[in-house]
């Protein structure tokens, strides 16, 4: 019986373990996050990869206005190029990149489902659609500046001119009223974090997993807040438009400057 038990260990171990892409996890499931954390820098055209020390590595450079950027669990990187249109799919551990759709109209945030289906959030049009077909999940009449898969892919959305946030793709949807939400991410529990883009005194609100509830304020006197991401512990790493950095608030509540960029727009963790 052990003999059993330590093989069937072992395969699940080899299958989903460590650092490479889990195929056990199901739908729904929340993935795991962590380092190296990529970067978008919209007048420069790149994109960079941040090790844990805050070493930056060039990525992809040239390209059109890149701004929203997600990873999927097999470590692929995914970058909506808003001056050019289109969603980018940059492999594992490459530097090149292919045209995954073209012909957007000003595709500004991405995010990634636990299917793997990459969706797109267009200034444009002020809808949602699924890049793979093209299908429209929703059409609002506010732009929708934040995109994120919560708990049993629910979908967060954004609406930057309405001051609300939705959980669900409808407009009549469960939500909070926050002032200018920028940008949403998920801690390892499910929790959502959203910024918010006042170019002084933006703040960062975590909410509840399932429903907005009571949010509370974990960070706060940012300047021009834009990408977000969240770690393992809770440190959140904010984009500064304001002074062209991102900032690191620890789980407690302290504020560093971490790295410095030109003109960075959003933030992605890998995916494990």
């Amino acid at each position: 019986m052990r003999l059993v038990a330590t093989i069937l260990i072992a395969f699940v171990c080899a299958s989903g373990c460590g650092r490479e892409p889990s195929r056990l996890l199901r739908q729904g499931q929340l993935a795991i996050n962590d380092f190296p954390l990529y970067l978008t820098e919209g007048v420069t055209g790149r994109v960079w990869k941040i090790d844990r020390d805050r070493t930056k590595t060039l990525v992809v450079d040239g390209l059109n206005d890149p701004r929203g950027i997600a990873t999927d669990r097999f470590q692929n990187v995914y970058v909506a190029e808003y001056g050019a249109g289109r969603i980018l799919k940059i492999p594992a551990g490459s530097s090149t990149y292919t045209v995954l759709r073209e012909g957007l109209k000003s595709p500004s945030v991405v995010a990634v489902d636990s299917f793997g289906e990459v969706y797109v959030a267009q200034d444009g049009a002020q809808d949602v659609i699924r890049v793979s077909d093209g299908k429209e999940f929703a059409v609002y009449s506010s732009l929708p500046t934040a995109l994120a898969f919560g708990v049993n892919d629910k979908p967060l959305v954004g609406l930057y001119d309405a001051n609300n946030m939705l959980w669900g793709w409808d407009p009549d949807s469960t939500s909070a009223d926050i002032a200018a939400p920028v940008n949403a991410s998920l801690d390892g529990t499910g929790r959502v974090y959203v910024a918010t883009g006042d170019p002084q005194a933006g703040q960062v609100i975590r909410f509840h997993q399932d429903s907005p509830g009571d949010g509370k304020v974990v960070a706060d006197n940012l300047l021009g807040p834009a990408g977000i991401a969240v770690d393992l512990v809770g440190d959140i790493f904010v984009v500064e438009q304001g002074a062209n950095r991102v900032v690191l608030i620890t789980y407690d509540g302290y504020k560093y400057a971490w790295v410095t960029a030109e003109d960075p727009q959003y933030l992605a963790f890998t995916q494990y």
